[in-house]
């Protein structure tokens, strides 16, 4: 029996025949540029070999460097070299280093040149004190930096440095942070506005979970107000309570407290 084809089936058979040839061509185009991406990345000119360090001196810089140096070990997926200018695990180093040391308030890692990342820290400055959620329950003493993050336990000493503040605390490793920013920075200029207006040092400052302040001066006398009244309210407010019968007639350390959390209604204790 005689056989023969179509024009049609071998004009198909000739298009598919093509299709394979074309896929063949874009997969080997496609390997050849991953292997050429791929063997940039192992330029010598393009590997991290130096690393320096800004802001901490001797053995805390030794540490900064050991632990980038960590990060740029190894591949990523098996592939690309993490020590690569071009890739290497910048957020993964920032977070790590906040991580290991919370006295850094800032953390910097950027390409010196092809061949030596820089990393610049800055370490916080103490503030004030944490001490617990409430001075009837104090607790191990933390130091806390202007923005009200709770990073380093504090000496035994630190006590008579600064004002000692309560309350809760976010988070479970340090840094913490203590209330938010802005309450706490308020709640700081007021404290020195008041110990400048009465002439004595604010001693602890404490929050409770209603948002109930209780401001205590070195001696005895105290504040409660709001927390969301905000610091330039209850400085004012008070300032107008010196002016009252009660203040003209005795001096704010006979006061046991003042209590402006009833708006224009303040109430008052004599010790």
């Amino acid at each position: 029996m005689a056989r023969f084809d179509l024009p049609q089936s071998k004009l198909r058979t000739r298009r598919r025949k093509r299709r394979v040839v074309v896929a063949i061509l874009w997969f080997a185009l496609i390997a050849f540029f991953a292997g050429g991406v791929v063997g940039l990345t192992y330029l010598p000119h393009l590997r991290v070999v130096e690393v320096s360090v800004e802001g901490v001196e001797g053995t805390e810089a030794q540490a900064v460097e050991r632990i980038v140096r960590e990060h740029l070990e190894g591949r990523y997926v098996f592939v690309f070299p993490r020590n690569n200018v071009l890739i290497y695990p910048r957020s993964q180093i920032v977070s790590d280093l906040h991580a290991e040391y919370p006295i850094f308030a800032t953390v910097e890692v950027r390409a010196k040149n092809l061949r030596t990342l820089h990393v610049v820290v800055a370490k916080r400055t103490p503030e004030a004190l944490w001490c617990g959620e409430a001075r009837a329950a104090p607790a191990p003493c933390f130091l806390l930096d202007e923005q009200g993050v709770a990073y380093e336990l504090a000496a035994q000493s630190a006590g008579l440095a600064y004002t000692t503040y309560y309350g809760s605390l976010a988070g479970g490793v340090l840094p913490r942070q203590y209330l938010a920013e802005d309450p706490y920075r308020s709640l700081t200029a007021l404290a020195a506005a008041l110990e400048a207006e009465l002439g004595t040092r604010v001693a602890s400052v404490e929050v409770d979970h209603a948002g109930d302040v209780r401001l205590h001066f070195a001696h005895g006398f105290e504040i409660i107000f709001v927390l969301e009244d905000g610091g330039g309210d209850v400085y004012e407010r008070f300032v107008l309570a010196l002016q009252a019968q009660p203040f003209k007639e005795h001096p704010v350390s006979d006061f046991a407290y003042l209590d402006l959390r009833f708006g224009d209604r303040l109430y008052y204790k004599l010790k």
